[in-house]
């Protein structure tokens, strides 16, 4: 037998290493056999779960274990059809032209108003017909606040008139309620 002194300490050593790790290794079955003893009293429950997924879900698997991976498969599938289910949708864009818009003069609005007297003027086909004269002979303005002023200007005179310049200025001034509804649609 050697008696190199280094040698039998590099012995000594390797052998209380292995000793070590079979220590830990006793150590960690120990904790896992003290980890499946705790659910002991509910293995038979767990057995009979597990059958019924058989039977329900796995009717081809041979083995318990097999059971387990063949719901775990179905899992994961389930689990890819629902996150396929939450994702957007492909937007579609259609190039067609937009439904037409309802006209804005409804048949009621075409008749008399009602408790109104029956003069014509007072009607609300005579303003639509005043108002298409205007706005042919009235300049066109685009900037909304120059229409704007112009309106405050016309609703200050309708104070001062009465009879046909108060319809006359009624009629503008609706002319200018539409201009402004156009140039503020446009404006940014």
């Amino acid at each position: 037998m050697p008696t190199n002194k280094l040698w039998l300490e590099h012995t000594e050593r390797a052998a209380w290493d292995s000793v070590e790790a079979l220590r830990e290794r006793l150590a960690k079955a120990e904790a896992r056999v003290q980890s499946l003893l705790a659910g002991a009293p509910r293995v038979p429950e767990l057995l009979d779960a597990l059958e019924q997924a058989k039977l329900k879900y796995a009717q081809q698997a041979d083995g318990l274990d097999a059971v387990v991976q063949e719901l775990l498969a179905r899992l994961e599938r389930q689990e890819g059809e629902l996150q396929r289910a939450k994702a957007p949708g492909p937007t579609v864009v259609s190039f067609a032209a937009p439904p037409p818009r309802p006209p804005l003069d409804s048949e009621d609005l075409e008749q008399p108003l009602r408790g109104a007297p029956e003069d014509e003027d007072f009607e609300l086909s005579g303003f639509t017909n005043a108002m298409r004269r205007h706005s042919r002979t009235i300049e066109p303005v685009r900037d909304w606040e120059r229409l704007l002023a112009l309106a405050e200007t016309k609703l200050d005179d309708l104070n001062e008139l009465e009879g046909g310049p108060l319809r006359e200025a009624a009629v503008e001034l609706a002319i200018l309620a539409g201009r402004i509804y156009a140039a503020s649609r446009s404006a940014p």
